[in-house]
């Protein structure tokens, strides 16, 4: 009986101390999020060739500029959107905005010394670094009327200078990867009234 005491003592104390113990949780990965719009009435299969609007899009260097374009033209033609022939009407124009900023981000960290037989400190150090923030909006407006039929945004954040290349192929991927977007549900049909 004292066996069954005690071991009945013990679950309940390691059980309450597992019950204080937040379960840990899964890191989650989340990407940037891509907010999009688009007409519901337009037939996005029959838009086939495509050109840039006139002086509409500018990013904040001449190298980004040649890299957004690059990739929209990539991810577009993977879509089946052929770029206009000089001199032939496009089903759509393009456009985009592109916004970059920089900005730093700090990482503390904290170290403990300790004298033996003595008091100890706590040293506190912040460690920063700068930080390139973007923020990217493409646009497709019907080349019949400039009426914008589809536009998609992202932001994204890179740390390393040397990765903007890939951060922007990136942003391009997720934007147009909700293009074309799904077509409206069909409606439910009427159920038959007995």
């Amino acid at each position: 009986m004292r066996h069954r005491t005690a071991a009945a003592l013990l679950a309940l104390v390691f059980g309450a101390a597992a019950a204080r113990v937040p379960a840990a949780s899964a890191q989650e990965l989340r990407m940037p999020a891509v907010h999009l719009e688009f007409d519901e009435e337009t037939d996005f299969t029959q838009l086939r060739t495509f050109a840039w609007k006139p002086n509409a899009s500018a990013a904040p260097t001449a190298a980004g500029q040649t890299r957004i374009v690059w990739y929209v033209e990539r991810e577009l033609e993977k879509k089946g959107l052929r770029k206009a022939a000089d001199g032939t009407a496009p089903d759509v124009l393009l456009r985009y905005y592109a916004k970059r900023e920089e900005s730093l981000k700090g990482t503390p960290s904290q170290t403990e010394s300790r004298v033996p037989g003595g008091t100890g400190s706590l040293t506190t150090a912040v460690d920063f670094s700068k930080v390139t923030g973007a923020t990217l909006l493409l646009e497709i407006q019907r080349a019949s009327d400039a009426k914008p039929v589809w536009r998609a945004e992202s932001e994204y954040k890179s740390v390393d200078t040397k990765r903007i290349d890939a951060e922007t192929a990136s942003a391009v991927r997720r934007l147009l990867a909700k293009y074309p977007p799904p077509p409206p549900a069909a409606p439910a049909p009427a159920s038959p009234t007995p």
